[in-house]
């Protein structure tokens, strides 16, 4: 256990067990590097154009209770009144399309564009059951894709500056599969997951998607709190403004395992695109590779962080907290253990209750450092056990 004056003289011994290698610190060579060394080959989805429909509907409702193809919307408010249907090969342009208490509805090869409003989401889903949403395009929409308390996968699919308030949404008491897709010039998030109401259902699988340049984190939990088994793995996130994957706001019990993940870049200082909705210019923010603050039962295993601006993995006021088989490499703290922050208590969102603040408590195996200030800093508050 490693806390407070405790750390150096701790940690001065379980330096006899690294060895020194191209001027990096690395994990014995009794341990073998189980963490990807390049990035996973993801099949990037192709982008694709539709031709202008025969059928053109504008400005007005529509109500859409059967399967259709070959269709363009614009400005149009389309609401899904049927079930056991599918919409292909049609555009959505300045649309909104609602999908509320259904079930077996698919969207596929289709283009949901130019909808600017604000915090108005492209395609909503609400209370359905097994929605698929397949080698679709989300692109320059304020939020693309919302899925609430529903069962829904997306996979094959291309997200692009969607910055107004997300690419792709997953709230309440959602189980949701995601794989395959492609996501750039995300703000702030390409991927928001909330579970706000604790539902013991919800989890989700995110996996094999490509993610590029997003305003601050790529993938953040938010309030994900006493769910399913969630897995984030095997997905490339390069140049992020912020962290790569967060889970914070009073995820307590999240059970999450983020895994064999590739994060290429973090904390990095690119222009993100606004418009007159969203005028929020980018604002440096913290640059770790992965951040769990204010949330409990988290395993971190088998990612190759490289490149990461600030710490390579920070834990800020978590519990039960595992680390393992970690490559990093970063500017700053290769694992940083910290105390809660002060105002997490005053918060305006999801305030931290006083008796859930307090030091982490973490796990640590097996990790492998390239390159880092040092490997781990434990503040006074704070446990490190090195399993």
């Amino acid at each position: 256990m490693i806390n407070g004056m405790k750390k150096a003289l701790l940690l001065s011994f379980f330096s006899v067990f690294l060895v020194l290698a191209s001027g990096c610190s690395i994990a014995s060579d009794r341990t073998p590097l189980l963490f990807p060394t390049v990035p996973p080959d993801i099949d990037m989805p192709e982008k694709f154009t539709l031709s202008v429909p025969d059928v053109q509907i504008k400005d007005q409702r529509y109500s859409l209770e059967s399967s259709l193809e070959g269709y363009l919307f614009e400005n149009t408010e389309v609401v899904v009144n049927g079930d056991d249907i599918e919409i292909r090969n049609t555009m959505f342009v300045n649309s909104q399309v609602f999908v509320n208490n259904r079930n077996n509805v698919s969207f596929r090869n289709s283009i949901y564009t130019g909808l600017n409003a604000y915090e108005q989401t492209a395609l909503m889903v609400y209370q359905s059951e097994n929605i698929s949403v397949v080698n679709c395009q989300f692109t320059d929409n304020y939020i693309g894709l919302g899925i609430h308390d529903s069962k829904a996968e997306v996979t094959g699919s291309r997200f692009e500056n969607n910055n107004g308030h997300n690419a792709l949404v997953i709230g309440e008491g959602s189980s949701v599969f995601v794989a395959g897709n492609y996501f750039y010039g995300s703000f702030p998030h390409a991927i928001l997951i909330m579970n706000r109401e604790a539902s013991p259902d919800a989890f989700v699988e995110i996996t094999r998607n490509i993610i590029e340049y997003t305003g601050q984190d790529a993938i953040d939990f938010e309030d994900y709190r006493n769910a399913s088994h969630s897995l984030v793995t095997s997905n490339v996130i390069r140049n992020t403004g912020w962290s790569a994957i967060i889970v914070e706001y009073n995820s307590w019990e999240a059970d999450i395992t983020i895994s064999d993940n590739w994060i290429e870049g973090t904390g990095v200082d690119w222009t993100v695109p606004v418009h007159a909705l969203q005028p929020e210019k980018y604002q440096q923010g913290w640059g770790h590779g992965i951040l769990v603050e204010d949330s409990s039962l988290v395993s971190i295993e088998r990612n190759r962080i490289t490149l990461a601006g600030q710490n390579g993995i920070e834990i800020r006021n978590g519990r039960k907290v595992e680390l393992k088989n970690n490559g990093i490499d970063c500017t700053q703290v290769a694992m940083a253990i910290y105390d809660y922050q002060l105002s997490s208590l005053s918060r305006p969102f999801s305030p931290l209750l006083k008796e859930n603040a307090g030091g982490s408590k973490v796990t640590a195996r097996d990790n492998t450092v390239y390159r880092a200030s040092q490997d781990y800093e434990v503040d006074e508050e704070s446990e490190l056990v090195l399993d």
